[in-house]
């Protein structure tokens, strides 16, 4: 039905939240999934656990902060399959610090993390799919890229680079025939936003304002989140790019 029977996804950040979902969402519509993650072990389960219910997964580490490591990744996905058909790129880490205390070794690991895990990744995977002139890439931001929290500051930085970066990225790929757009996620039950939560002064009253916060009353699942990057990905969108789908239970429609 979605079109991605048989086609070969690279996902970032796919052995856990967001990503190891998509993972699950992907394969069932029968893609061969790559589940990519600098954590190898988590990796290797992930896979398996897709293999072991009869779909089709690899596992490859990857720290997308470091070019080689990128490029080791692409380089073995194309030597398994010969192409790259949709590049989630999904990894990050989340600090959640008070403007003036985040340190600066903190800062560049969001950034490293965030912001040029992105670039390379999308980078070396977008050089091979120029080479079959079709592909297309969703780039996890979030909705911190528009509207923020209290002590998120450093994050959303590096979520709204993402989302700037995509509009660039959409613009010099169409030619090629390559979208690129962003999936925005909301708070959604990961171990980020539960990190969000436990890591503030008062976890109980946190959890709460940020529920009263969004219109539908709930966090999203990581599922939710991973079919809104399917449609991306599907023919469905065949004619969108540069733009982004907000998962987010309403909380950007309250501006």
């Amino acid at each position: 039905m979605w079109g991605v029977k048989d086609k070969v996804v690279i996902i970032t950040g796919a052995g856990n939240g967001i990503g190891r979902a998509t993972a699950d969402v992907f394969a069932a519509e029968g893609a061969v999934v790559v589940v990519a993650d600098v954590d190898g072990a988590a990796a290797e389960k992930a896979a398996g656990e897709i293999t072991a219910a009869g779909r089709k997964a690899f596992a490859v580490q990857c720290d997308v902060s470091q070019s080689s490591s990128v490029q080791k990744m692409v380089e073995a996905v194309v030597a398994r399959y010969q192409r790259i058909d949709i590049l989630h790129a999904n990894a990050a880490v989340q600090i959640n610090k008070e403007a003036t205390e985040i340190t600066e070794q903190e800062w560049d690991l969001l950034h490293s993390v965030n912001l040029k895990g992105v670039f390379l990744t999308c980078k070396y995977v977008a050089l091979v799919m120029r080479r079959q002139k079709k592909g297309a890439i969703i780039i996890s931001s979030s909705g911190h890229a528009l509207v923020t929290y209290p002590n998120c500051s450093a994050y959303a930085a590096t979520k709204g680079g993402e989302l700037a970066y995509m509009r660039g990225l959409a613009l010099d790929l169409a030619k090629d025939g390559i979208r690129v757009n962003c999936i925005i996620p909301g708070a959604t039950d990961t171990r980020l936003v539960r990190g969000y939560i436990e890591d503030s002064a008062n976890p109980e009253e946190t959890r709460r304002k940020l529920l009263d916060s969004i219109p539908l009353k709930r966090l999203a699942t990581p599922e939710e989140v991973g079919r809104g990057v399917l449609f991306l990905a599907s023919e469905f969108a065949g004619y969108i790019t540069g733009t982004s789908l907000a998962v987010d239970g309403g909380i950007l429609a309250q501006g």
